[in-house]
């Protein structure tokens, strides 16, 4: 039998005395010798109140093990009513323990607590057959439901009686507590406050240097000019960028490009003011906003410790670096805002680049240039809206076999007065006139329709498409891959979508959500340019994907430099701990492709194997290649 949890509560006096009389009444009224109430332990089953009639042989306090087949035991089990006419000829209770005190006939009901437990029972039994009329056990019934409302009572008294304990307990809790809280609340309070301090900091601030970053720049600058005297101050913006920035970036790493950053605005002096502000608008570029009286003197002394400070060196694991820079000066003019002048000053920059001058002031010539550039973009727009773009496809390749298994989606634009304009030029422009969605619709769109026709003659065959950051911000841009995968019935697994890191910076909780909905999809997603980045590693863990690109600058140096030779296969090792596949551009002879088939590369990509090329041409070496058996490769 199963053991019972029945309550511990002991039973009031008084309510015992009057349970007394309701056996007594029942067994005088049913003229029995026998009228109990049972309660059930644990292990046993005992005699709680007995009836005062002749010949009872039950004593209160009498117990019997549970396990032997009571008559109250079945009852108990079962919760419900038990009649036994008489035990003697019947098979299931001749061997009653009961029978022994020579009680042969039975009639008993299952008594509850409010909580549903079990109590035990209240009975009648009889030493001769009795069938207990229906009005016997009608009356066993309404003393049955009289004794549940007592022990209702009991149970409430003592659920009481525990709240109330519990509840003392708790307030000297609580009161023990409540100066340890006060006092924690304090630190909590202390600690958010710096943690809203620090969060503010951070969205106005460049991270790694601690310099204004391009938003809170231009905020500066228009707070500035909203309250600028043209009539008798100067403000000029200073852009200093700095050449081989993405190569010391890829040597040593983008924090340490920061520190010396860091030390290179420290050593041109001039405090933090009101009136002298620097920022970091990109990875490769400061700004330094100036304002005041007189200034054409101290912008001109400013420049001259620019280029000083420069050509200085600046330490980085035991060896040193000296910068190149260039120095892009805009005047505010009435009328300009911020980002029109950070512009001007970024465009003067460049051209100091183009040049090879020291520095640049932005003037009222430079603004035909810009207006070429404007010019350029409404041709873009109609190349556009005209359908001349066109997309060129360079083969992706099992290296040791040199079998073409995919194409890398490359958008052209043949222009012509201004000729061939290549994949990264047009992205930047559509970028900056807002026209990537409709570029990028069309390059997924043609890409997709191509890798359907494809797919259908080479087996896995793979479609990589590059993506815009702001398209990966595009909180729609996975179910737009959907449907154009829905429309072209073409399956995910034959698509590709290259990543960089600054699609990942601008919003990365954006930036996930996509990704994840993307590799649900089944598309597959490579981070492209690795290597490069600040934080490639770290996006591994953050990010689905299934695939890194090694940029090709390593590459075209790693028979040059140990440097960039240690760096690929210590990529290459990692990308296979973490079960990525490795996808190496940029590779133009059979000593670099020998080098990578040795580290482990699994799919190459170049001009040893092929340039990019247009749709037909890439299609009819394709179906070559195919005939051939995966030995062709293209020879421009």
């Amino acid at each position: 039998m199963a053991a019972f949890q029945t309550l511990d509560y002991e039973i009031p006096a008084s309510m015992q005395k009057n349970w007394q009389n309701i056996v007594n009444l029942i067994a005088q009224i049913a003229e029995v010798p026998t009228s109990l109430i049972m309660r059930v332990h644990q292990n046993h089953i005992e005699v709680s109140t007995s009836s005062e009639t002749n010949n009872n042989p039950y004593h209160v306090g009498d117990k019997e093990a549970l396990g032997h087949g009571l008559y109250c035991e079945h009852v108990i089990e079962n919760k419900r009513e038990l009649i036994v006419v008489n035990a003697l000829p019947d098979k299931v209770w001749c061997n009653n323990p009961d029978i022994k005190f020579g009680m042969i006939s039975y009639c008993g009901l299952p008594l509850f607590w409010p909580n549903g437990e079990t109590f035990g029972t209240i009975c009648m039994l009889d030493s001769k057959e009795n069938r207990y009329t229906d009005t016997y056990r009608q009356l066993l019934n309404t003393f049955k439901d009289a004794i549940e409302a007592q022990l209702a009572v009991v149970y409430q008294q003592h659920k009481l009686l525990r709240l109330n304990s519990e509840l003392k307990n708790r307030v000297e809790t609580r009161t023990t507590d409540l100066a340890q809280l006060s006092y924690s609340l304090d630190k909590e309070i202390d600690r958010r406050k710096a943690a809203e301090r620090q969060v503010s900091y951070q969205k106005t601030h460049d991270q790694g240097t601690g310099f204004l970053n391009r938003a809170a720049l231009e905020e500066v600058l228009d707070e500035t000019l909203e309250s600028f005297d043209h009539n008798a101050e100067t403000l000029v913006v200073i852009d200093v960028g700095f050449t081989n920035a993405r190569s010391i970036q890829t040597k040593y790493g983008f924090e340490a490009f920061d520190q010396v950053l860091k030390e290179f605005r420290f050593r041109l002096g001039h405090n933090e003011s009101s009136y002298f502000v620097t920022g970091r608008p990109s990875s490769n570029d400061l700004v330094i906003l100036m304002w005041g009286e007189e200034l054409e003197l101290k912008v001109q002394h400013l420049v001259d410790d620019i280029s000083h400070v420069s050509l200085g060196n600046f330490p980085i694991d035991n060896t040193e670096v000296h910068l190149h820079s260039y120095i892009g000066i805009a005047q505010a003019k009435q009328g300009n805002n911020a980002k029109q002048l950070l512009q001007n000053a970024c465009h003067a920059m460049l051209l100091c680049k183009e040049s090879g001058e020291t520095s640049c002031v932005f003037s009222d010539n430079h603004i035909h240039d810009l207006h070429h550039h404007n010019q350029l973009e409404s041709y873009l727009l109609q190349a556009v809206r005209n359908d001349d773009l066109m997309l060129y496809f360079q083969p992706k390749v099992l290296p040791h076999t040199h079998k073409w298994i995919g194409a890398e989606a490359l958008l052209r634009w043949r222009h012509p007065v201004l000729g061939d304009i290549s994949n990264e030029a047009l992205i930047h422009m559509a970028e900056q006139n807002g026209l990537i969605f409709e570029v990028g619709s069309f390059v997924l769109r043609t890409a997709i329709d191509k890798a359907k026709q494809w797919s259908e003659i080479i087996d896995n065959f793979r479609i990589a498409v590059n993506v815009s950051p702001i398209q990966l911000q595009n909180v729609n841009f996975a179910e737009q891959i959907e449907h154009l995968l829905d429309s072209f019935h073409l399956p995910a697994k034959f698509l590709e979508l290259e990543v960089t890191e600054s699609a990942l910076i601008a919003d990365e909780v954006v930036a996930r959500n996509t990704l994840n909905k993307l590799h649900d999809l089944g598309v597959t997603l490579s981070l492209d340019d690795f290597g490069t980045g600040y934080a490639s590693f770290s996006y591994l863990k953050k990010y689905p994907f299934d695939a890194i690109k090694i940029d090709k600058s390593f590459v075209h140096q790693m028979e040059k430099s140990d440097d960039d030779r240690a760096i690929i296969c210590s990529i290459i090792h990692i990308a296979k701990k973490l079960d990525l596949q490795v996808v190496i551009e940029g590779i133009e002879s059979t000593q670099q492709e020998q080098f990578l088939i040795g580290e482990g590369c699994d799919i190459g990509q170049g001009f040893l194997y092929g340039k990019p090329m247009s749709s037909n041409e890439f299609e009819q070496s394709l179906y070559s290649q195919n005939l051939l058996g995966g030995q062709y490769t293209y020879s421009s």
